[in-house]
């Protein structure tokens, strides 16, 4: 596979692990509604960052096993593409679920969506390359060079 291709696959699996929380955080920020189940959000943290190990760990073994070693950043990427998918969806909210226009609503949304997500990509992408280390170094450790 394509480094490129695993980047881009490899968000699509925690973005479905977060999508209709998502829901209730962005009516909570932007509709003004009040938000109560955060332990249910912790939850869904920690079922994020297990997701994204888990597929950034098994994207890096395809990327291994077709012979090429340039893993760390594709391993960063691949984890860190989560937060592409959720500015898509912070565009879908933004057209057909919020009432907001204006050039001030609008550039207000998108610059705090936009620091939002690259936080969320840099959060991902760490705990991606941070589990594919763990593992990339743990299945080379037990090789044996004759």
């Amino acid at each position: 596979m394509e480094p490129a291709m695993i980047v881009l696959l490899g968000g699509v699996l925690p973005f479905g692990s977060i999508f209709i929380e998502m829901y209730f955080i962005f009516t909570s920020f932007w509709a003004y509604k009040i938000y109560y189940v955060y332990g249910f959000m912790l939850l869904v943290f920690l079922i994020l960052m297990v997701v994204t190990v888990c597929v950034t760990i098994v994207a890096i073994y395809f990327l291994l096993n077709s012979e090429d070693y340039r893993w760390q950043w594709t391993s960063f990427w691949a984890g860190a593409s989560c937060s592409f998918y959720v500015y898509l969806y912070c565009i879908y909210y933004f057209f057909f679920k919020t009432k907001m226009f204006g050039f001030f609503q609008t550039a207000f949304y998108f610059s705090y969506m936009g620091i939002f997500c690259v936080c969320l990509g840099i959060l991902c992408g760490t705990f991606g390359y941070v589990g594919t280390s763990y593992f990339v170094r743990k299945i080379y450790s037990t090789v044996k060079i004759d």
